[in-house]
């Protein structure tokens, strides 16, 4: 076929562009209504589990509990028949999981085997093996308690403690390799009666190499018992994807740095509208820049996707886990996500006097940073500011380890877009190489990349398909591909070189956090980026005020100071002590208003926060 112009190339884009626009609508099935019992949820404590209304269907919902994203932990028949280390009980029981704070489920059609929210099966297409992952719905999916009702909360973060269960996953597989009468049961679970000899010894050499894989990524991330945990809904997403990038995938196990920097999850609802995502704003989101995809591909590669970078930097596509069709899904589900409304039918009223001069206050302290918008227009694009660390003086461990030089390896010398963009110098900070990394996992599979990167375009402009291309797009495709997502590339650079100057306080000063709107902040606790102010209230006190040490792990809703019950590990015998002394852990700075307001005042502030 012969060679086209870039002026073809783009042609070639935006035709296919439109031919998968105007269809049929994202989703299917009935509308979520409030107050409606989540479908397939496992109750606790007999109180019923409600929805609120966030713009999802039934279908929708189910689909992004359960849709594989490309994460493989471990095969799935394992992580049905796996022990806890320290009894007979099943790893994947409910009160296991909801140990951790992730979320029970009922069997369904999506989930056969009742896995937890969030956890998916993953089938490798080379082998026909199937792997038990996690998808973005196990860290953004939350739940709270409140007297007696408990409300699901799609796209809020979750409250669960990724780190202890990887530690206690590990200690599991552990103790069923040494434990002859454990791996027996194992061993029946997974092979049946009629295993052989051979197969059985295969399955115990196979469970050693995958817990010493896991234990590794453990290692790396938590090198020293001293280092502080996490505890319940906090995660070093960017460490832990970078370590996975420059150590295991790079083959540099000392490129690897201690993940001491965890963050509370972000909410996502607004997240695909928002021109830049992560706390420290660093990463461009939207169709321009093909940052949604790349975004969720890097989520991937960090919650246990896989990836295999050939050593000779000629070869432009890499092998991966990364279900690259789902990830365009999983977008554009999320791209009609809505926030949650204060749930007047289950929490004391809010009293709108307060609230009214309230917004006065958000005007004058909050506004600058966090723009209101109304639900009305919650789909609409919006650009976060990016505030400079010297100027909202929160902790700067996430920005410091982010910035972090570290070797290369493998990636120095390639561009840092594949086909475009800057060449990655022998050290770098990791997100070149990410970068790098998620765009050669798609360049194997250009064509269900390109029409991933589409559906998030056509979703972002609040256009409708049922994500398949005409024949004739399609036929168009594959020998001018390459060249179009170099194209593609180019406009990404140029996209985040303008966003990154554009939105920056002080482009002089790469060390900022961003600053989004706050619909729905009501359910978002902990607060701060790190997590490391309980509730809303506290938000409003002076640093010197705030709690130097707090409880995580409650579901219980405190409606009053907004956030979760945290003043008491006796109500929860493995609370999580959250101690702001150590490494990480800071809650100084964003003092804004809170010398300004009185207690009167701060109230009303607090009353229109509930609004939003």
């Amino acid at each position: 076929m012969k060679t086209v112009s870039k002026h073809s190339q783009l042609a070639i884009f935006s035709g296919l562009l439109l031919s998968i626009s105007g269809c049929t609508s994202w989703q299917t099935g009935p509308q979520i209504q409030e107050g409606s019992r989540v479908a397939d949820a496992t109750d606790s404590h007999d109180r019923p589990i409600v929805n609120l209304e966030q713009g999802w269907t039934t279908d929708t919902q189910q689909a992004f509990y359960f849709t594989d994203q490309g994460s493989r932990i471990m095969p799935y028949q394992w992580f049905l028949a796996l022990e806890q280390a320290d009894n007979e009980h099943l790893f994947r029981s409910d009160a296991n999981i909801n140990g951790y704070r992730y979320i029970p489920a009922e069997a369904s059609p999506l989930n056969p085997d009742a896995l937890p929210v969030g956890f998916a099966k993953h089938t490798d297409t080379a082998n026909q093996q199937a792997w038990v992952g996690m998808t973005c719905a196990a860290c953004h999916t939350a739940q709270i308690s409140y007297q007696n009702v408990e409300i699901r909360l799609d796209g809020g973060p979750t409250l669960a403690d990724f780190e202890t269960f990887n530690v206690d996953l590990v200690r599991a597989m552990a103790a069923t390799y040494e434990d002859q009468a454990k791996f027996n049961r194992f061993a029946l679970r997974v092979l049946g009666k009629t295993a052989t000899p051979n197969q059985i010894n295969a399955l115990r050499q196979d469970l050693l190499q995958q817990t010493l894989v896991l234990e590794k990524r453990n290692h790396v991330n938590r090198p020293s018992q001293t280092q502080p945990q996490y505890g319940y809904a906090r995660v070093d997403a960017i460490g832990a994807i970078f370590n996975q990038i420059l150590a295991k995938f790079n083959g540099l196990p000392t490129a690897g740095f201690a993940s001491t920097a965890p963050v509370s999850y972000p909410f996502l609802w607004g997240t695909h509208q928002s021109n830049v995502v992560q706390w420290p704003g660093f990463a461009p989101n939207g169709p321009a820049s093909a940052g949604a995809l790349i975004r969720n591909g890097g989520e991937v590669l960090g919650v246990y996707g896989q990836l295999h970078v050939p050593s000779d930097a000629s070869i432009k596509h890499y092998r991966s886990s990364l279900n690259i069709s789902n990830l365009g899904k999983l977008e554009s589900w999320i791209a009609e996500l809505r926030s949650p409304e204060w749930p007047a039918q289950y929490f004391p009223a809010i009293d709108p006097v307060a609230a009214a001069k309230g917004s006065v206050h958000f005007d004058q302290y909050c506004a600058s940073c966090h723009q209101v918008i109304a639900r009305e227009n919650e789909g609409q694009s919006y650009n976060a500011v990016l505030t400079p660390l010297k100027e909202v003086k929160t902790d700067p461990t996430e920005l410091k380890n982010m910035i972090r030089q570290r070797p290369a390896g493998k990636f120095e010398g390639r561009k840092e877009f594949v086909l475009a963009g800057p060449v990655i110098e022998a050290q770098t900070s990791g997100l070149e190489p990410l970068v790098n990394a998620v765009v050669g996992a798609l360049l194997e599979h250009p064509e269900e990349s390109l029409e991933a990167s589409l559906i998030d375009i056509d979703s972002h402009h609040s256009t409708h398909s049922n994500g398949t291309m005409s024949s004739d797009s399609a036929s168009a495709m594959p020998d001018e591909l390459a060249a179009a997502l170099k194209d593609f590339g180019d406009q990404y650079e140029n996209s985040k070189t303008k966003t990154v100057m554009n939105t920056m306080a002080d482009a002089t000063d790469p060390l900022v956090y961003k600053g989004r709107p706050l619909n729905g902040i009501w359910a978002t606790a902990p607060y701060l980026h790190n997590g490391s102010v309980p509730n809303l209230y506290e938000i409003l006190l002076p640093a010197t005020e705030r709690s130097k040490t707090f409880y995580l792990g409650s579901r219980e809703y405190d409606p009053i100071k907004v956030g979760f019950n945290s003043d008491a590990s006796s109500t929860l015998p493995n609370a999580f002590k959250f101690d702001t002394s150590r490494l990480g852990n800071s809650n100084s700075g964003h003092e804004y208003g809170v010398h300004e307001l009185n207690k009167t005042e701060k109230q009303e502030l607090l009353e229109y926060m509930k609004t939003l």
